[in-house]
């Protein structure tokens, strides 16, 4: 969250800015230079969900850790535009947000479009409380302009309508270059000083990426479904689930690679996924807390009625490819794409678990958990969500024979 106190006349306007999960100063729609001026001071507070081993839908303990470097990090880079950054844990967004109203005085906030129950709950609040207090609320650095694409074309019911309107109309917007457009401001009352030894982490997954774009992506679709090796994948969706990169930087630099280096199936292949990545992101927009239902976006009612998350920890998981992805995945807090697919149908289908508590298993574990790619993608294996073709059934014995033919990927894992 960023409090800017701007001075207008003689009336003094404090703006509360929040923030989640966009740990980056490049391409932030929050720190457009049209949101404040360079003379106005600014402070920031970012806010981390306390981590709770107890509750079923707690992010991983590794992913917890993860943000906290990733938010320090953060933090020590607005330090060098002099915006001071304020640490909270804490069970609540909403109780963070009263809190630095009161402190601070806040006339006006900005905070990202609500899309769940949940984000819908603090903006009522916030208006119930605080009839006089000025709330903006402001789309993340999505692929597109979502809400006006839902506008005009509804919410395609298929990824590949999607896609094709998308690609027809170039609707792929720009990044914004706010690392550069973003000024030095006049030093805060509540200036602190950088925490040391911590990384810049969003530098870091930035050069990382144009190292894997310039020697790995041009083989990028012949790698991207093993289940193991070096640079088999971008890696991508770690910093993108933190915000470190914003997807419009990715696009823009796979199309710089591509009108410079090659353009061949994979550069292309790459821009598919995050495609997929936005229509998920579109589908919440549309669907909102549908996502979190048993019966998911559709008015369908064959999934099973246990949403016991902890109950998959107890299950004794017979095959061994499955041993391995669930080894794998609880010791690292990561797994490729393909694994989470066979992994979701092995759940669902063989032995008949709610989905819901396999997306919740995922949420639990998972170091980059992504809220709308999580519950999209568990959606789609159990036949609850857009696919026209129903669930996905993999069967385990192909998908050794393709992925894991020398078995070095069990051999790793068991």
């Amino acid at each position: 969250m960023f409090i800017v106190a701007k001075n207008v006349g003689e009336i003094r306007i404090n703006i509360l800015i929040v923030i989640n999960n966009d740990y980056r100063i490049d391409d932030n729609p929050f720190l457009s230079d049209n949101l404040f001026n360079n003379e106005d001071s600014l402070s920031v507070l970012l806010w981390i969900k306390k981590y709770d081993d107890n509750k079923f839908d707690r992010i991983s303990y590794k992913r917890f850790q993860l943000k906290k470097y990733c938010a320090i990090s953060f933090g020590n880079n607005l330090l060098e535009k002099n915006i001071s950054p304020v640490y909270r844990i804490n069970d609540c967004l909403l109780e963070a947000i009263k809190s630095e109203i009161k402190r601070r005085d806040i006339d006006k906030i900005i905070i990202k479009n609500p899309r769940y129950e949940s984000e819908f709950k603090i903006i009522d609040n916030l208006r119930l409380n605080y009839p006089n207090l000025i709330i903006i609320t402001k789309p993340s650095a999505n692929l597109i302009d979502q809400e006006s694409f839902i506008n005009k074309y509804g919410f395609p019911k298929s990824f590949t309508k999607f896609r094709k309107i998308v690609e027809k109309n170039n609707y792929v917007l720009n990044p914004i270059n706010t690392r550069r457009n973003l000024n030095i401001f006049e030093k805060s009352e509540y200036a602190e000083s950088k925490i040391k030894q911590i990384y810049d982490i969003e530098k870091f997954s930035l050069k990382s990426f144009i190292v894997y774009m310039k020697k790995f992506l041009p083989t990028y679709k012949n790698t991207r479904d093993q289940l193991h090796g070096n640079n088999i994948s971008s890696q991508l969706s770690i910093p993108l689930s933190l915000g470190l990169v914003s997807p419009r930087r990715i696009f823009h630099f796979i199309n710089v690679f591509e009108k410079k280096v090659i353009s061949n199936q994979s550069t292309y292949w790459l821009k598919f996924e995050l495609l997929w990545r936005e229509y998920f992101k579109l589908l919440s927009l549309s669907y909102g807390s549908k996502i979190f239902s048993r019966n998911g976006i559709l008015d369908t009612s064959n999934i099973p009625d246990n949403d016991e998350v902890d109950s998959i920890k107890n299950i004794k998981l017979e095959d061994d490819l499955i041993k391995s992805i669930n080894n794998q995945l609880i010791q690292s807090g990561f797994i490729s794409n393909r694994a989470r697919q066979i992994f979701a149908s092995y759940l669902i289908y063989n032995l008949n678990i709610d989905w819901l508590s396999g997306a919740y298993y995922f949420k639990n574990n998972l170091i980059d958990y992504d809220t709308e790619n999580n519950f999209s993608n568990w959606m789609y294996i159990a036949g609850v969500g857009t696919d026209p073709r129903g669930g996905r059934l993999f069967n385990l014995d192909k998908q050794k024979s393709l992925y894991d033919s020398n078995s070095e990927y069990r051999k790793k894992w068991l």
